[in-house]
C-alpha cells in the first residue's frame, strides 16, 4: 500500500474510532489487510500531525489538528465558488456538476477534508458524486457547500 493510501486510511480509522495507542492504529489497518509496523505507523502519525485530544470520558484520543481540516474545506469552497455548475442530492447521493477540468481537483480536496459521514467520492473530469452514509447527510453536505460558496 502506497504512503498516501496508508495515510488515508489512518485518518479514516481516527474519525471513526477512538483510539489512543499506536498500536490500536496497527491491529485496525491490519484487520484491514495492511501490514504496518509500530514504527512506520509512528512516522505516519508524526507526517500527519496527530494530535491527542480529549474525549468525553475523560481520556485522550488521536484526531486530526482542527486547523488543518477547516484550511482545506475552506480551499474546498474557494474551488467550488467558481467550479460549481450546480449540486443535486438523490437519497444517499450528492452530484456536484462542475465546469470541465475541476472534477479531479474537486474530489481530491473533498476527500481530504475528511468529512467522517462521506463513503467514497468519484469524479470525472466536469462532475463529483459523493455517496455519503446516510440520506440526512447527503442534504446536509449539499447544504453546507451551497451556504458556504454564497459567501465567497
Amino acid at each position: 500500500m502506497r504512503k498516501n493510501d496508508r495515510h488515508e486510511l489512518i485518518k479514516q480509522i481516527i474519525n471513526e474510532n477512538e483510539i489512543d495507542r499506536q498500536e490500536d492504529i496497527v491491529l485496525h489497518l491490519q484487520e484491514q489487510g495492511v501490514e504496518v509496523t509500530q514504527a512506520t505507523v509512528s512516522r505516519d502519525i508524526r507526517e500527519l500531525k496527530l494530535i491527542k485530544s480529549p474525549t468525553k470520558k475523560g481520556g485522550v484520543r488521536y484526531s486530526l489538528p482542527k486547523g488543518d481540516t477547516s484550511q482545506i474545506e475552506q480551499r474546498l469552497f474557494t474551488l467550488l465558488s467558481s467550479a460549481l455548475i450546480s449540486i443535486k442530492v438523490q437519497e444517499k447521493f450528492v452530484f456536484i456538476d462542475l465546469k470541465p477540468g475541476n472534477g479531479a481537483s474537486i474530489s481530491a480536496t473533498l476527500k481530504q477534508v475528511h468529512y467522517g459521514f462521506v463513503f467514497a467520492a468519484v469524479s470525472d473530469d466536469n462532475g463529483v458524486l459523493v455517496i455519503c452514509t446516510d440520506d440526512e447527510h447527503a442534504v446536509r453536505l449539499k447544504d453546507r457547500i451551497t451556504q458556504s460558496i454564497a459567501y465567497i
